[in-house]
Order: structure tokens, then sequence, then C-alpha cells
């Protein structure tokens, strides 16, 4: 038995997700002939489960997906790990940078906004109450040239009138930040059409930017964001932090008592878990808002 016949059985054993008794007995076998101490074991594993989890990662990526809390709890993925991984991230994405080749110089071009900011001033248009762009007021068409009286035409039935559109809603303000857009839509259209304003963020800099500018009534944050950002705690945080004391809610896929227990010593109003349904949320809401 080599010691890479270790790490094949590891690999393995961490691409399947679970490790059977027979794969374990011929783990342990392996360590026994080799004479592996512990402490160099678990390097060697910890290593493994880390590249596995990666790897599972960036193939969800790829296919759009975003939630990555059960792969955090399979794989055990701890603080230490979570820097290893985001120092690999940060190694990758140099060496990329590095391998690629050199381009001419391009002509200058105009500055745009970093794409946290681009965001977060799309996002302006979903505030409601701000005031629309003005426009030039098109040029007055010429009179219209005189004509010969015509026939009274024929009767024919008034159109039937457009239905009237929605009022608007006119309740407090609710922000809603979460990275999944299906998320942020479903959540806006439950709000807006119980009576509720609502204005949403996708990114944790976001919200902590919108809700020093408008001051919502209540905010709505999930908390994982993707790995290495910032979470919904550190949202929560940076708002106690400037003094801003409106509802504070995560809502989160995390089922973990853990995550509800920090939730709680932290002082985060309330933590609710995802799927939530309509009239959930809006029990919530109303808690708090009224």
């Amino acid at each position: 038995m080599k010691r890479e016949d270790l790490i094949t059985l590891l690999a393995e054993a961490f691409e399947a997700g679970f490790i059977t008794t027979a794969v374990q007995s011929q783990i342990d076998a392996a360590r026994r002939t080799l004479k592996m101490p512990d402490e160099e074991y678990r390097k060697v594993e910890d290593e493994i489960r880390v590249d596995t989890y990666i790897r599972k990662v960036k193939e969800r990526e790829r296919k759009g997906v975003t939630f990555m809390g059960d792969l955090r709890k399979q794989y055990k993925i701890t603080d230490e790990d979570r820097i290893l991984i985001q120092e690999r991230f940060e190694k990758t994405a140099a060496a990329a940078n590095a391998a690629a080749p050199a381009k001419a110089p391009k002509a200058p071009k105009e500055t745009k906004p970093s794409d946290v900011m681009s965001r977060s001033e799309q996002l302006k248009q979903h505030a409601p109450g701000l005031p629309p762009e003005e426009t030039a007021a098109p040029a007055p068409a010429p009179p219209a040239k005189k004509k010969a009286p015509a026939s009274p035409p024929a009767s024919v039935p008034a159109p039937a009138p457009a239905p009237a559109a929605a009022p608007a809603p006119t309740g407090p303000l609710v922000l809603v930040a979460d990275d999944n857009e299906t998320q942020l839509f479903l959540t806006r259209k439950t709000l807006e059409e119980a009576g509720y304003q609502c204005v949403t963020a996708d990114t944790p800099e976001t919200a902590v930017r919108i809700i020093a500018e408008k001051q919502p009534a209540l905010v709505l944050c999930d908390i994982n964001f993707g790995i290495g950002r910032p979470t919904g705690m550190d949202v929560f945080t940076n708002t106690r932090t400037k003094k801003f004391m409106m509802p504070f809610v995560l809502v989160s896929a995390f089922i973990q008592s853990e995550f509800r227990e920090h939730a709680k010593r932290i002082g985060v109003t309330e933590y609710i878990t995802k799927p939530t349904e309509p009239e959930e949320l809006i029990a919530v809401v109303k808690k708090y808002l009224g």
C-alpha cells in the first residue's frame, strides 16, 4: 500500500460524500502499513476534504446554484477552512492573470462605477418615491389643416374603459436583501401586494448602502451571499454600529440551531428559515410594522 493509494481512497470517499465501513477498513489498513502519524493523516484528509468541497462549489456555480449550506455541513467547513479556501481562490485568480497574454494598451475609455456601485444605482429605480428623470418637452406639432366637414359617421359603440391600475403601495418601506433574483422578485411581489413599499439589494454591500440612504422601516436579509463575502449577520452588525435600530429579520436556509443561537446572541430581531410561505412572511412583517 502506497501513500498515493491512501489519497485515492480518501478522494473517492469524499467525492461520494460518505465513507462506508469497507472503505474505512481499507483506510485504517493503509495508515497502519504506512505508519502514518495522526497529525500527518489529518493534514492529508483535510486537504482532500477542502479540495473536494471547492470542486463541488465550482460545479454548482457553473449551474447557477448559489446555496452552499448543505455542502458546508457535509464537508464540515470551519472558519479556518474558509480562510484557506479564500486564499486558494485568490491564488488561482492571480495565477490566471499572470498567465494571460499581455494585451496592447487600449485607448482610455469613460470611467464606470464598480459593479457594486452600479448595482446600487440600478436598485434606486426600485425605491418608491424617487422623482422621475427630467425629459425635454417635445416640440409642438404643426397646426392641422382644416378639412371640409364630413358626414356624421354611423353610431359606433364607445370603447370599454381601461381597467384601473392597481394603487401604488403606500405602507412602510421594507428592504429585502438576497443574492437570489427569484427570491427577491417573489418576496417583493408578496410585500407590495400586502401594501408595503419595497426596495431590494442583491449584495451585502448594497444592503448596507441602502440602509444608510433610505433607513427602511424593516430589513429582511439572507445570511449567505457566497464564499468570502460578508454575511447577513455582518450586515446586521454594521447596521447597529451605525445606530440604525429598525427591526432586522434574518431569512435563511440554514436550519441548524447554532445559526439561530448566534443570531440571538448578537441581537437580531428575529430569525426565520426558508422556504417561507407568503402568509408567514407577511405575519412577521406585520408583527413589527402593523
